[in-house]
């Protein structure tokens, strides 16, 4: 019926145009901004002008279709500086007779597995036994007596998620959930349930619902600017032994590098400058400080664009892919050249606001050959913010074990709805979590 004529990829900012394609009985089209009015189409050429600001934030761009009578009859949406995947969730009844459902099926989207390890329905709080990999038969139940219908699905990297209905009695046929992943900090040592974090968070100052909780492998991206090359082969060089738990990649945690260095691609409209990404590293491959003494960027021609704060930018977006515990590591050298389109202080709002926390390390002289035995932290002053010194194997494994504290004390809090990260906040009074930053 409606959808974009053109996907916004990458960061956007400022006025951009928004073009739909349009087919069938459409008298308009109105387009939401972060769900404010932005305009509205009632003719060819379907297309406007949106502006997205002029600070980096994350929005949600909607197109929805309208009828003679200005009621909706479609909907589409595109996620502006956001992942580009959401959980989802949904309990579908199935039966002869829409009053009384006979079996029930549970649709899921996971932003990596085509296949779920673990699906479990509850009805009434009782567990019921599978018919099928992802449905159950009802048990005899009063349909004029209101009745609870749970599903949880479990994946092999220990994400899950809960979907909820509620039949019988005057209840709607069938039910659609959309989840929002919030990342917190948390101080205690064990998981808490979802019924401990009911009531603990809030959006724009109404309460919010808690349907889910996670604690699910981490997610790293490595910003390694050029100059850091050298002192980390050095240090490789001289470090005995680098890998310890605290320095570990846990199961199913992932380590990329990202490197400012840019390649200009030209294209339809504005051009692109794309940066280049390793693989995914897993704990099979070494730990963090090995890894990060040994990755070698992809052999490219000599780029005059050296985009450092642009590069923690893109680095956080993808660090949030999947909602998982997350972190942006920016590694600096001594010879820093920063050609980025992005202000440093914009950028660590767009983090913050994707509650992705940041950590800047700084290598010191690449000269440097020897390992000190100094236990004492150093910390250096940066256009990015305070550095940690890692010239040595001992500053390398404590700054490498700070990190490692913050991914373990991370969870993933799923809020039932559709929300910008920046929108969820703590309630007041709320103690033993914060949000992460």
């Amino acid at each position: 019926m409606i959808t974009f004529a053109f996907v916004f990829l990458g960061l956007v900012l400022g006025i951009h145009e928004v073009e739909l394609l349009v087919e069938g009985d459409v008298a308009a089209v109105r387009l939401e901004l972060d769900g404010a009015v932005v305009g509205e189409l009632q003719q060819e050429p379907w297309k406007t002008d949106c502006d997205f600001g002029a600070t980096l934030q994350p929005h949600i761009l909607e197109a929805v279709a309208l009828d003679s009578r200005g009621e909706e009859i479609g909907r589409i949406r595109q996620l502006i500086n956001l992942p580009g995947e959401r959980a989802k969730a949904a309990i579908l009844l199935e039966g002869a007779d829409p009053e009384r459902p006979e079996t029930a099926r549970l649709i899921w989207q996971h932003i990596e597995y085509p296949s779920a390890e673990r699906i479990t329905f509850h009805f009434d709080g009782k567990q019921l036994p599978l018919s099928g990999p992802d449905r159950v038969d009802l048990p005899a139940y009063d349909p004029g007596t209101l009745h609870s219908l749970e599903s949880e699905v479990v994946f092999p990297d220990g994400a899950h998620y809960l979907a909820e209905l509620n039949l019988g009695g005057r209840t709607m046929y069938g039910a659609d959930t959309e989840l929002t992943g919030v990342t917190v900090v948390s101080s205690r040592s064990h998981t808490p349930g979802i019924r401990a974090l009911e009531g603990r968070f809030t959006s724009e100052g109404e309460p919010v619902r808690v349907v889910g909780v996670e604690k699910s492998p981490a997610r790293v991206i490595m910003v390694v600017e050029q100059t850091a090359l050298p002192a980390l082969r050095e240090l490789a060089k001289v470090a005995s032994s680098l890998c310890t738990p605290e320095t570990s990649l846990h199961q199913g945690e992932q380590l990329v590098f990202l490197f400012p260095e840019v390649k200009k691609v030209e294209g339809k409209g504005v051009p692109a400058r794309l940066f280049s990404m390793s693989q995914a590293f897993t704990g099979e491959q070494g730990c963090i400080p090995w890894i990060m003494t040994r990755v070698t960027p992809p052999e490219t021609e000599p780029s005059p664009y050296r985009r450092i704060t642009d590069a923690v930018a893109v680095a956080a977006v993808e660090a949030a892919v999947g909602n998982r515990p997350r972190a942006v590591v920016l590694v600096l050298g001594t010879e820093i050249k920063d050609t980025s389109a992005y202000e440093i202080d914009e950028m660590r709002h767009f983090l913050q606001a994707l509650k992705v926390p940041l950590f800047v390390w700084w290598t010191g002289h690449p000269a440097t050959s020897t390992v000190s035995e100094d236990r004492r932290p150093i910390t250096v002053v940066t256009p990015w913010g305070r550095a940690d010194d890692i010239s040595t194997q001992r500053r390398l494994e404590q700054t490498t074990g700070e990190l490692r504290q913050e991914l373990d004390s991370q969870l993933t809090v799923w809020i039932e709805g559709s929300f910008l990260p920046n929108k969820i906040e703590l309630a007041k009074g709320v103690r033993g979590i914060k949000l992460a930053e």
